[in-house]
């Protein structure tokens, strides 16, 4: 149980170094996207959020290179050609372990949500 306490705050700390590593990667990899084409409204206002948007933006543009649906955009958009170009795929890439760090963190704070509500209702 203390690990699933412990967990999440690593992973913040950690997700946190890790944005701050790729600070530079990842607002070139914005500006360059907002360059020739539009964010989609969710997604523009997520990019000036700093660390807080980080996430978001790193899951549109994972979903971006492997072509995948991402709300409020067209499937047959020209933006998904913006992840075929081989710096913005190695910016994509490099930007990969921040997003899965938080996300196993976000989870681990749902696990212990999970355990406090079964907890309250004495089903543990």
């Amino acid at each position: 149980m203390m690990v699933l306490i412990i967990l999440p705050f690593c992973c913040l700390v950690i997700s946190f170094i890790l944005y701050l590593v790729n600070r530079t990667q990842y607002q070139r990899l914005i500006s360059d996207f907002q360059k020739g084409r539009t964010l989609p409204a969710p997604y523009l206002f997520q990019c000036n959020m700093g660390y807080l948007g980080s996430p978001l933006m790193t899951w549109f543009f994972i979903r971006l290179k492997d072509k995948k649906k991402i709300f409020f955009l067209e499937q047959k958009s020209q933006n998904y050609d913006f992840a075929s170009e081989r710096k913005n795929q190695e910016r994509i890439d490099s930007l990969k372990p921040l997003y899965y760090t938080f996300l196993a963190g976000f989870f681990c704070c749902f696990l212990l949500a999970f355990i406090a509500i079964l907890i309250r209702f004495n089903v543990v």
